[in-house]
């Protein structure tokens, strides 16, 4: 199946249920582990919804009924070769069985049917990522440039090991905002990992790619960056008075502010002020943010590889 072709708005949205659905797939994962099979099947639905939602963001509206998205994901997709029917059909058993355990059965499902369902899902959501157009960091990036024309002199990437922060070989690349246009930064970064490895680092499989908080290689102006453990409505307000993007990272998240902040002074005061934040002083990586002070700048996740496998993506714009 080729490519679907969203606008931004649509874009956008498609990011932050493929975001959901992710977190959703954690759950079950962890849920079926722990032989917890009525519970697993709410969060296997609530997963094949928000992946068939992002498949269908150009023919429904922005919050629509369950019944709806079944009955979308049928009428647009049933016909079509090129998409597998066993998705559709997934999503159905699915919908029927949350039902069933929500408000008729009182027998726990089969364990290797859910487990063989996860199976499918895990395929599904696979496949949705091939064909969803998400929003990139290149698209975040040129955004934070726009906004701010006259500040961003310079963006970068570091190659890191993200087993450790420190003496570790640490690669820096710079780059002004034009060269967007020029190259992806994802494939930036697997050209930069093939260095490290013909120059025989150690384990440089396991390496990643991060875009730095730092804006100029000969000031200090900066992006606020920090990593959060998880969100809800409180966390959203106070990220919204901010500005910025939230990445969905793995099990947490990524917050990457808009606003430019000029001088070490400030920037320092501002990660600071996160610490003592009576909202966010629980959920933030302290460590994180002890290292980026200690550091000079931050870095925040942008690629996967072996020991990080789930690449980050866009969740929610404020």
């Amino acid at each position: 199946m080729k490519k679907l072709v969203y606008d931004i708005r649509n874009r956008k949205r498609a990011s932050t249920l493929l975001a959901l659905a992710s977190t959703e797939i954690g759950a079950v994962e962890t849920l079926l582990n722990k032989g917890l099979y009525r519970e697993a099947v709410v969060h296997l639905y609530f997963a094949s919804f928000y992946i068939s939602s992002s498949l269908l963001c150009h023919r429904l509206p922005s919050n629509p009924s369950h019944k709806a998205v079944e009955k979308a994901i049928h009428q647009v997709y049933g016909r079509t070769r090129a998409f597998p029917g066993r998705y559709i059909d997934l999503h159905s058993r699915l919908h029927e069985l949350r039902k069933e355990i929500n408000y008729r059965s009182v027998h726990t499902p089969e364990p290797s049917k859910l487990r063989k369902d996860f199976d499918y899902l895990t395929a599904y959501f696979t496949f949705a990522r091939r064909v969803v157009p998400e929003v990139g960091y290149d698209e975040i990036l040129r955004s934070i440039s726009g906004d701010n024309p006259k500040k961003v002199m310079d963006f970068s990437i570091d190659i890191y090991c993200p087993k450790t922060y420190a003496h570790h070989t640490r690669f820096t690349i710079w780059f002004p905002p034009f060269y967007l246009d020029v190259f992806n930064t994802r494939k930036l970064a697997a050209y930069s990992k093939e260095v490290l490895r013909k120059l025989r680092v150690r384990k440089s499989d396991e390496y990643v790619a991060g875009l730095n908080s730092k804006l100029d290689q000969y000031g200090d102006k900066h992006l606020l960056m920090f990593d959060i453990d998880s969100v809800d409505a409180e966390v959203e307000a106070t990220l919204n008075r901010m500005g910025g993007i939230l990445i969905k990272s793995g099990r947490g998240f990524h917050f990457v502010g808009r606003h430019v902040i000029e001088g070490r002074k400030d920037w320092v005061k501002a990660l600071l002020s996160i610490l003592r934040n009576p909202v966010l002083k629980t959920r933030v990586d302290r460590s994180h943010i002890q290292i980026s002070l200690k550091r000079g700048y931050s870095t925040l996740r942008i690629t996967s590889s072996k020991i990080k496998p789930v690449t980050p993506q866009f969740f929610k714009e404020f």
